[in-house]
Formats: C-alpha cells, sequence, structure tokens
C-alpha cells in the first residue's frame, strides 16, 4: 500500500456565457481468500488457452476426464461415477480441459469430479465456466470442493477467475482481488445506505453510499467516488439522470454501476453547487470520506477510484493532483485543472474524455489536464488506438500507470461509451 500524505489546492472562478462556471482559464462467485483468488488470475492464462490445447483435449477424451494423470487415476476423481461424468463435460468446456479435468477434477473427490471437472462451476449461471471464457472458474483447485456456486454475473475475466476459484472453498458472495489490502472496516456490520452525513471540520456534508448486491464485510472491495457537474447533486448522480438539461440519463453513477462487479459507490454532494474546493475544503471533504469508509466498510485500500463529469471531473482532476497516494486511478470527463498541480510526481492511472465541440470547458483544457498526467506517469507522446473507438493509449508509461484520452464527436456531456469505457479501465487494477 502507498504511504498517504494529504495535501490542499485553491480554485479560480470565471463567467463562462451568462453563467457562473469554474474553470483553469468476480462477482458472480462466492468469497473466497486472497490465495483463491491469485489462483484464479492464473487460470486467466492457462484456463482458456490449454482448453483448445491437444493437452486439454487429452485430459478431456480419455474416459471423460477419468484416465487424466491426475483427474482420472485418482479415486475420487476420475474414477467415482461423478467425477467421471463431470470430467466429460470439463473435458469439452473451455473452463475444465486444462484444468478442470487434470486438477480440480481429481483432486476434488466426488464432489470435485461434479462442480470444478465440469464447466468450472455448473451453478444456475455458472460464471466460472459458462460466463468467462477463460475457463478460470474450472482452473481453480479450490472451486473443485464445489461448496459454493461460481456465481450468476462473472462478466469480466478477472472477477470471474477469482470468483469460480473462491466459489468452493467458501460459498459467500465475491472474490478477493489479487493483492488486495483490507481496510479496518472488514469485518464489521454493513454500515447503512443511502442518503449519508458526515462532519469535515464542522461543516455537515451529504453523500450517498451505495453497497453492491451480496456485499461481503469479510471481502475488499473496491470503492468509486463520482462527482456531479455545476449544480448537480448526488442525489442526480446516483439515480443516473442527465447531468444538465436536453442531455441523455447516463445511467447511476455515470453508467459506470450497470457494468461494476463487487463495487461500493458513493456519490459526493458539493457546497454552494460547485466544487470550488475553497480553502481546500472539497479535498478535506475527500479525505473525511475515505477514512470514515474504511473504518466502517470492507474496502480495498489498494482500489479506490474517483470520475466526475464537468465540474465533477475538475474535482476529480483535483483528487489526481492532491491525493494520488489514496486513489489508483481517475475518470474525468470533460474537465480541466484548477490552478494546475501541487509540485510533484506522484503517478495515477488517469482515463479522460472530452467533447470535440464543448463550448463549456473546450477540450484544450481537458488536453493541457491530460498532458500533465502523460508528463507525471512518465509516458511519451506515442499513443496507439485503443477500445472504444476514438480512444488512444499512451506508449512507454509507467508500469501499472496507463494514461487513455477519448476524445469524441460531442457537446458538454459525457461520452455515450463512459458506462463501459470507463469500467474496463478501472477493473483492469
Amino acid at each position: 500500500m502507498r504511504a498517504r500524505s494529504f495535501r490542499s489546492s485553491a480554485v479560480a472562478c470565471c463567467a463562462v456565457g451568462s453563467s457562473l462556471f469554474v474553470l483553469a482559464c468476480g462477482s458472480g462467485g462466492s468469497g473466497g481468500s486472497h490465495g483463491g483468488a491469485q489462483a484464479g488470475a492464473a487460470a486467466m492464462n492457462t484456463g482458456g488457452s490449454n482448453a483448445t490445447s491437444d493437452n486439454g483435449g487429452s485430459d478431456a477424451s480419455g474416459a471423460t476426464g477419468g484416465t487424466s494423470a491426475t483427474g482420472g487415476t485418482s479415486a475420487t476423481g476420475g474414477t467415482s461415477a461423478t467425477g467421471g461424468t463431470d470430467g466429460s463435460s470439463g473435458g469439452t468446456s473451455s473452463g475444465g480441459t486444462s484444468s478442470g479435468g487434470t486438477s480440480s477434477g481429481g483432486s476434488g473427490g466426488s464432489t470435485g469430479g461434479t462442480t470444478a471437472g465440469g464447466a468450472g462451476a455448473p451453478s444456475a449461471s455458472g460464471a466460472g465456466g459458462s460466463t468467462n471464457t477463460s475457463g478460470s472458474g474450472g482452473a481453480m483447485a479450490s472451486g473443485g470442493s464445489g461448496s459454493g456456486a461460481a456465481g450468476s454475473s462473472g462478466s469480466s475475466a478477472s472477477a470471474g477467475a477469482s470468483a469460480g476459484g473462491t466459489a468452493g472453498a467458501s460459498g459467500g458472495t465475491g472474490g478477493m482481488l489479487p493483492g488486495a489490502v483490507p481496510s479496518m472496516g472488514c469485518g464489521k456490520a454493513p454500515p447503512p445506505t443511502g442518503a449519508q452525513q458526515i462532519d469535515v471540520g464542522g461543516t455537515t456534508r451529504d453523500y450517498i453510499l451505495r453497497l453492491p448486491d451480496g456485499y461481503d464485510e469479510n471481502t475488499p472491495h473496491r470503492i468509486i467516488f463520482a462527482f456531479h457537474g455545476m449544480q448537480g447533486s448526488d442525489t442526480q448522480v446516483d439515480n443516473g439522470d442527465p447531468p444538465n438539461a436536453g442531455l441523455d440519463p447516463t445511467g447511476p453513477y455515470y453508467g459506470i454501476k450497470d457494468q461494476s462487479v463487487d463495487t461500493i459507490f458513493v456519490a459526493g454532494q458539493a457546497l454552494s453547487g460547485g466544487w470550488t474546493n475553497t480553502n481546500g475544503r472539497d479535498i478535506d471533504y475527500v479525505k473525511a470520506l475515505v477514512t470514515n469508509l474504511e473504518g466502517t466498510t470492507c474496502i480495498d485500500t489498494s482500489r479506490v477510484f474517483a470520475t466526475g463529469f464537468s465540474y465533477g471531473a475538475i474535482m476529480t482532476i483535483t483528487i489526481a493532483c492532491n491525493m494520488a497516494d489514496v486513489f489508483r486511478a481517475v475518470a474525468p470527463m470533460s474537465g480541466s485543472l484548477q490552478n494546475g498541480c501541487p509540485a510533484g510526481d506522484q503517478m495515477i492511472a488517469y482515463w479522460a474524455s472530452h467533447g470535440t465541440m464543448d463550448t463549456t470547458i473546450d477540450i484544450s483544457n481537458g488536453e493541457a489536464a491530460r498532458d500533465e498526467f502523460v508528463k507525471r506517469n512518465q509516458c511519451s507522446m506515442t499513443t496507439l488506438p485503443t477500445t472504444p473507438d476514438g480512444c488512444v493509449a499512451y506508449q512507454g508509461c509507467a508500469a501499472g500507470y496507463p494514461v487513455n484520452w477519448c476524445p469524441f464527436d460531442g457537446i458538454h456531456q459525457p461520452p455515450p461509451f463512459s458506462g463501459p469505457a470507463i469500467w474496463a479501465f478501472l477493473s483492469q487494477f
């Protein structure tokens, strides 16, 4: 975990048109252990690819998993009636051929053969086998015990891998992410959700807290803080309402929540309609929120993220400039630097979007903010296309600190791809 030191910054206000604006002018699996998640991540490299290899095929074809070196010859794995049967299905699935039939099917015993030796985890919807093409669920050794379902929505490869692997181990509600750093709130009863308040230096501040379905107080979760635009609100972000009149709704938390797996969301509320950060008050607010939530909820402190649109993007960039020792990555949309960044070289993964026809915050402001983090993350100015279409990834950045830039044909608005694109970027960490 990176050492934390908190800093603050100030803002400047100017008039834009006739209004005042501030510019710089595997969830589906079950709760397991850290070890299970690491094995799940490893399975992503071996489970899927071996499914089509000769080795994977031989495991499946040998008397339906019975003749594989490990799966078939073990008394409880390949020779048991249920083990052999599931070895067959394991051999034909991407999850079971390399690990389900060989390692999990054999060592998992009669239950292991049926559960992990099959399609990675033949539960109701089976994120390990049916959803994750990497076959990480079946490849997990702990998945072989089959005491827990692989889950129903392991949509991302990494989430499914950890979920599939840890499902058999504990049968909880989510797999621990590789390298997770549990907060002090792990093991405590869940706090109230919905509209909440916190005292920050004698000032009452509002926010909204949302825990994921099936929240497990013993499993560290990602957390994403989302910030609204000028005259917006935490309720607007929480509901997914249009950030400005005439714009389309984005979905809760700019569409990210619908894409997410096992993630805690927090919608922040500014004072006086905007994130002016007067005398550092908004950075103090974020510091207080992080400290409070890490003490009351089970957070992975190595996976704390921020996003926002417009004024909320300015706040997100301010966080990137002042709290890179706390936040792992940020995703501002249509933002700008706020009096520049404090001197320093603290790196933070950076994704940003900006409409090419934005007349509220010109795209040049977003480019200037982007360039600050291109420099901090030691990237070159060379770019290559990345997903979604129109986005580029800067090359040569320090390992683990990418910079992605997504200009799009649009006005002052979140991009139409905000939900899936931001989730894809943040969930890689």
